[in-house]
């Protein structure tokens, strides 16, 4: 059964998959979708088999106030905004290892995040930083691997091939013997590409290979470890831009991306566990060498190393509940670059540390009402000390309607690039500049009965010392500033699902946004770029015996850019993404896959000049032992 899509305000899913009626990100413990009072989406595994897309970002798409940008085929740039944030506002985890690259805009690399062994993808919408940290301005994405039993053994794959010379392989697997278990995931993806510049240049192909494995022991009753490690290296070819003509031309350009993540954690539970500990420790690492023609031209490598250290307590009396977390956590972040010319500014090694002091406090009443309140104090050696809030609310008011409401603030912090610059030469960073910071404030209203769910949200945001973009006619050099202004978000989104018939369901979502800044104060707002004021998706599947089908639409409405030859505003047109998607049964263990992208071979943009391939299509098998 497709199981897309869950808001925080809903009763709990019909789907046999309890673990999706519970949030692991919602807060700084496991907590109940319906009473976590966060605007809150869930996509589950059987989403992710019936449309069997390649990349996580392909399945953002279907969450409402959730936009994609990508400059070209895959391996290229994808920036994510969450209710018109900017890309680096959006915190991201896999299996509980923060994944942002500082070596890359502090943003993740989605464009090099394969879907292979994803067991569900929730995300946040609203500041979260009280929980979270920086970067949490906009939300959060949390990406969840699949687990071996917890007694036997499981073996799943998937094998596809399809248009642009594309070619897609993963197989994983887990064996669990009750006490200690290990799960593997290994993941192949290339395609040949097409040309970016259409100049009759060469094609702009993309390669990825990611292993992922995790196991977990657990010696006494009240005590366990877990291990994590992922590792991912990619090379995606890229065209460079002519800034006379506005438009790509040919180049022999290319990245290679590595990225290796470590997470280490203990566990131990008292009182019939009711009092909980957690230590872990993450090492992250990330490199981008980029080459032209196979000469080596620059590098960034970034990383974090982060110590947590959480406990939390929980207290029942009849139908009422309370917890009370607290954290303490340690982050060092580095970064350094270098460039072919040992004499470039860009040339350069940083790092920053910060300590952070987490509270949070949830009281929870019959599975009818759930109030939260969380806090945050970071103390950072680059910026001034900041302190940021988060307060929930979840009520279920009977005859199958529900309320939430939150209310939250947030800061992120300048990047590496930001503060001190990075390739090419014409780019100069701002050490002077100060955190960005929003204050944000939801409610719905949503209903329920049966497989049925409705939910209506609205939210207004703002942003202040925004840090935009500058540019100097005189020297002809970039770089970047604090608005005086201060910006504002402010949208609507809904969301819908349906079971009318055994193995069928439909989903639809709709948002609708209007996000401006202000460079000045007392100035004029103008609309941010690459920011839809309408979207939407619509997903459709069904299940059966001999077969399954599924499809989805994903609608994304006009929006402003920038022509970078004459910087002056340009419209992008607004346009439909169809993907038809389905498996034969030949065997109860066996099915035959096949996919249509851009069903409907759209030509479209998801930024200025940088077409996007049409139809493409793809076949397949796939095993689940």
């Amino acid at each position: 059964m497709l199981n897309t899509i869950v808001l925080a305000a809903a009763l709990a899913s019909n789907s046999a998959d309890v673990s999706e009626t519970i949030s692991v990100t919602a807060s700084r413990e496991p907590v109940s979708v319906a009473l976590s009072g966060t605007a809150l989406t869930i996509i589950g595994r059987p989403t992710i088999e019936a449309l069997s897309l390649p990349l996580v970002k392909d399945y953002l798409s279907l969450v409402p106030s959730v936009s994609l940008t990508q400059s070209g085929p895959l391996g290229q740039q994808v920036q994510v905004r969450i209710r018109g944030a900017e890309a680096n506002h959006t915190l991201s985890f896999i299996d509980g290892i923060e994944i942002g690259d500082p070596a890359s805009s502090g943003e993740f690399r989605f464009d090099t995040m394969l879907a292979d062994g994803i067991e569900r993808i929730e995300v946040l919408r609203g500041p979260q930083s009280a929980l979270w940290g920086s970067q949490a301005i906009g939300g959060v994405i949390n990406i969840i691997t699949r687990t071996a039993p917890a007694d036997g053994t499981a073996l799943y794959g998937e094998a596809q091939a399809g248009s642009l010379g594309t070619v897609r392989t993963g197989i994983g697997g887990g064996i669990g013997n009750g006490t200690t278990s290990l799960t593997a995931q290994a993941s192949y993806l290339r395609s040949d590409g097409y040309d970016i510049a259409g100049v009759n240049g060469d094609k702009d192909g993309y390669e990825n290979f990611t292993l992922h494995a995790k196991a977990r022991t657990q010696p006494t009753e009240n005590l366990n470890f877990v291990a994590i490690a992922r590792y991912t290296s990619s090379e995606g070819s890229f065209d460079g831009f002519d800034y006379d003509l506005g438009v790509p031309e040919d180049a022999l350009s290319s990245t290679r991306t590595r990225q290796l993540a470590l997470r280490g954690e203990a566990n131990l539970a008292l009182l019939d566990e009711r009092w909980s500990h957690q230590l872990s420790l993450t090492y992250t690492n990330a490199a981008n060498i980029n080459r032209n023609a196979g000469a080596y031209l620059n590098r960034s490598d970034g990383g974090r190393t982060l110590y947590r250290y959480q406990t939390s307590l929980r207290l029942e009396a009849g139908e009422t509940r309370h917890r009370i977390t607290a954290a303490l956590e340690h982050d060092r972040e580095r970064f350094s670059s270098a460039d072919i010319d040992p004499e470039a500014l860009s040339n350069q090694r940083r790092s920053r540390l910060q300590t952070s002091l987490i509270g949070e406090y949830r009281f929870d009443w019959a599975e009818k009402l759930g109030l939260g309140f969380a806090a945050r104090r970071d103390l950072n050696n680059r910026f001034a000390n900041a302190t940021t809030v988060r307060a929930t609310a979840a009520a279920q008011l009977g005859a199958g309607f529900n309320a939430h409401a939150s209310y939250g603030t947030g800061v992120t912090d300048p990047t590496f690039f930001d503060l001190f610059g990075f390739f090419p030469g014409f780019f100069l960073g701002n050490p002077n500049l100060k955190p960005e910071r929003s204050r944000s404030y939801d409610a719905g209203l949503g209903w329920s009965s049966g497989s049925t769910s409705l939910d209506l949200t609205w939210y207004n945001a703002t942003l202040d010392d925004e840090i935009v973009s500058t540019y100097d006619f005189s020297t002809f050099l970039s770089g970047v500033a604090n608005a005086t202004g201060r910006s504002r978000r402010k949208g609507l989104e809904a969301s819908a699902r349906t079971s009318p018939l055994p193995g069928l369901t439909l989903a639809a979502t709709y948002a609708y946004l209007d996000a401006t800044d202000q460079r000045v104060a007392a100035g004029l707002s103008v609309r941010e770029i690459r920011r839809p004021k309408h979207s939407g998706s619509a997903t459709v599947s069904y299940t059966s015996q001999l077969f399954d089908i599924a499809a989805s639409a994903a609608f994304t409405g006009a929006r402003n850019d920038t022509d970078f030859s004459t910087f002056s505003a340009v419209r992008l047109a607004p346009y439909t993404l169809v993907t038809l998607s389905g498996a034969w049964h030949l065997t109860p263990k066996i099915d035959l896959t096949a996919r249509l992208e851009n069903a409907l071979d759209r030509q479209y943009q998801d930024v200025f000049a940088y077409n996007n391939p049409g139809l493409t299509a793809h076949a397949g098998l796939r095993i689940r032992l």
